[in-house]
């Protein structure tokens, strides 16, 4: 079960544009300074949403739907000048990780953030693609 505990890890703004400065600089790009940052009010949107209920709704029930809906907003966004589809897989694996869900990353992670990025696949595929990625690794 996915259930989510009061002690979820999130990912904080400056952790995400840390893992896109790292992201640029190990597989190239530009990185703009101070931060990359490209459209900020999105990421701060997102990392709000995220953690906290709505009207004591959460709209993100589960933690794979909050990685999801973080990775599907860097890359569709385009919160960075340079790097968003790198970043936003490197987030969600370690957002994940970080909470003791294991997700095997393959080559499938670059087709589902260009997908994303073009239109062709939504939140639910991105989702969907964690969902199978995590059976793959418990198997």
């Amino acid at each position: 079960m996915d259930e989510l505990g009061p002690e979820i890890a999130y990912p904080t703004l400056e952790q995400i544009v840390e893992i896109n400065r790292r992201m640029i600089e190990t597989s190239g790009g530009s990185f703009t300074p101070p931060d990359n940052l490209r459209n900020r009010d999105s990421l701060e949107y997102v990392l709000i949403a995220i953690r906290f209920p709505v009207f004591d709704h959460d709209l993100f029930a589960t933690i794979k739907h909050k990685a999801a809906a973080l990775s599907y907003e860097i890359i569709k966004s385009h919160v960075f000048f340079d790097g968003n589809k790198r970043t936003a897989s490197h987030v969600s694996f370690m957002f994940l990780r970080s909470n003791n869900v294991p997700i095997f990353l393959d080559k499938s992670i670059e087709v589902i953030a260009i997908e994303v990025a073009s239109g062709s696949a939504d939140r639910n595929d991105f989702l969907s693609w964690l969902h199978e990625h995590q059976a793959i690794h418990l198997k």
